[in-house]
């Protein structure tokens, strides 16, 4: 009985293994490519580890020079960083209202927030382009980062009212109204600060939401200087780097660094907040 354990065990473990080698090797593949000279990046000689001396950052180097990728970079960092707050702004007190008020339509108005995270946006595409386009907010940073935080508010409202009804007790704000706050500064002083782990892990989703989002930003932008880097990779493709591997994973790279820098960061949160646990 005890060598089946152990057998089990081991299997379980070189499962476990395998499946985290077959997870790893294409990050790691996309990391290797980026540091190696474009000749080294395509030629079969190459083995899986390179030789020192065929390793450079110049890929990432020309990414930055030869297509304004700082430019790209920067816009996607404005309009992920400003959606995600906008849509926190309104999510918050729209997700604690859907959790502890009662009022007339109610369950309709969550039960459509929530529907609209289902619905195949790709079918809005041109009803939202002519709207923006007669407010005249196409080809503009503002434009961008309104459609981007109406795309991240219904799921915020999801993930955010489910921590309200089930990680807050009510007795909570009991007490503090008894203390002689009232709903508004109870919610402020007492719900707000409990609910850190929940309004981290929104924060991180719409992020990476707004951060990936290809859609909107490709129908909403033709001016270069607009653009963010997943619509500028794009366009990248389909320029001459094409031969250039290398290039094209140093792009990939730093595309993928920011939302890896966000999750490091507020970890420590993700957890308790999609657990349902209050912050302490």
């Amino acid at each position: 009985m005890l060598n089946d354990n152990k057998r089990s065990r081991a299997l379980l473990y070189a499962g476990l293994i395998a499946f985290m080698i077959w997870a790893i090797v294409p990050y790691y593949w996309v990391i290797r490519t980026s540091i190696l000279t474009n000749i080294a990046a395509i030629s079969p000689d190459t083995g899986f580890i390179p030789a020192f001396e065929l390793l450079t950052i110049e890929s990432y180097m020309q990414i930055w020079d030869r297509f304004a990728f700082a430019t790209y970079f920067g816009n996607s960092i404005i309009v992920s960083i400003a959606a995600t707050v906008i849509s926190l702004f309104f999510a918050i007190p729209g997700a604690y209202a859907f959790a502890r008020l009662d009022f007339p339509g109610r369950q309709a108005l969550f039960y459509t927030a929530v529907f609209t995270i289902m619905f195949p946006w790709i079918v809005l595409t041109i009803p939202v382009y002519e709207v923006f386009y007669f407010v005249g907010i196409v080809n503009t940073l503002p434009g961008i980062i309104i459609a981007l935080s109406i795309f991240v508010l219904p799921q915020n409202i999801w993930l955010l009212q489910g921590f309200f009804r089930q990680g807050i007790p009510e007795n909570i704000e009991e007490a503090a109204l008894i203390d002689g706050h009232n709903e508004f500064t109870a919610f402020l002083r007492i719900v707000l600060p409990l609910s850190l782990p929940a309004v981290a892990a929104a924060a991180l989703f719409a992020f990476l939401t707004a951060w990936n989002n290809f859609l909107w930003v490709f129908v909403l932008t033709s001016d270069e200087n607009v653009r963010t880097a997943t619509v500028a990779i794009y366009y990248i493709i389909g320029s001459d780097v094409l031969r250039e591997w290398n290039v094209l994973m140093a792009s990939l790279v730093l595309l993928v660094a920011p939302p890896v820098i966000f999750y490091g960061l507020s970890r420590r949160y993700i957890g308790a907040g999609l657990g349902g646990s209050p912050g302490g």
